[in-house]
């Protein structure tokens, strides 16, 4: 014998199976919410590990690269003098000069942009000296104009003893494996005036310094130009 269902038992049936649907459809919706959640979790967690990680490998850079610029100081920019008046100075010495670079990247602490720079800022004041009178290049006439008169890698002219071993990090930001930051050394962020700018650059998986702020006080050779000529 065939059963015929009512309209309503069959409304009902479709009711119930729609009904069903849908709570599998908000359990399945609850479990990948639930997933991605968790997998936001892991990923903050992993974000802040390596913040820190890079944070203490940062702070350890900067701290090895100040204790071996203050205790195996090297002139940045040596001057070359005139033989027959060893007061006046030429240019460059870049003999001198360039066992210098030697030295900086025997530490592997610095990038080749770093390096590139440096170079850069040693030809602009090497051909600014070259087309200067004499009255501008007599060494006892006071701080040369080729000077900025301060410590280019600190900041500074005085400085705690081993300043290297209490610095800390500041403001650090890091965009595709790009680092800028300030270090200080004071202990307190009310007095911050000894707070250095700086870059550093990851590269592979060891963190160099990119640039310091010190350095981007010296100027072109039209820059030299016009301050012996005003």
């Amino acid at each position: 014998m065939q059963t015929t269902l009512s309209a309503t038992e069959t409304f009902n049936d479709r009711k119930m199976i729609k009904t069903n649907f849908l709570m599998v459809l908000a359990s399945v919706i609850t479990f990948l919410t639930s997933c991605n959640g968790i997998n936001n979790q892991i990923n903050r967690e992993n974000d802040v590990t390596i913040a820190n990680k890079d944070s203490i490998e940062l702070t350890t850079l900067v701290r090895q690269v100040y204790k071996w610029h203050m205790t195996k100081p090297l002139v940045d920019f040596p001057y070359k003098y005139d033989e027959t008046a060893d007061t006046v100075f030429v240019g460059i010495d870049w003999d001198v000069y360039a066992k210098n670079i030697d030295n900086f990247k025997k530490t592997d602490y610095f990038t080749d942009n770093f390096l590139s720079s440096h170079k850069t800022i040693a030809s602009n004041i090497d051909s600014s000296m070259k087309r200067a009178d004499i009255k501008w290049r007599n060494i006892n006439d006071g701080v040369p104009l080729w000077d900025t008169d301060a410590d280019d890698w600190c900041g500074c002219q005085d400085y705690p003893d081993n300043y290297w071993d209490i610095l800390t990090l500041d403001s650090l930001q890091i965009v595709d494996n790009t680092a800028s930051f300030n270090w200080t050394w004071d202990k307190e962020p009310a007095d911050y005036p000894h707070q250095y700018r700086m870059t550093a650059k990851k590269i592979g998986d060891k963190w160099r310094i990119n640039s310091m702020e010190g350095f981007k006080y010296y100027g072109s050779v039209e820059f030299y130009d016009k301050m012996m000529n005003e």
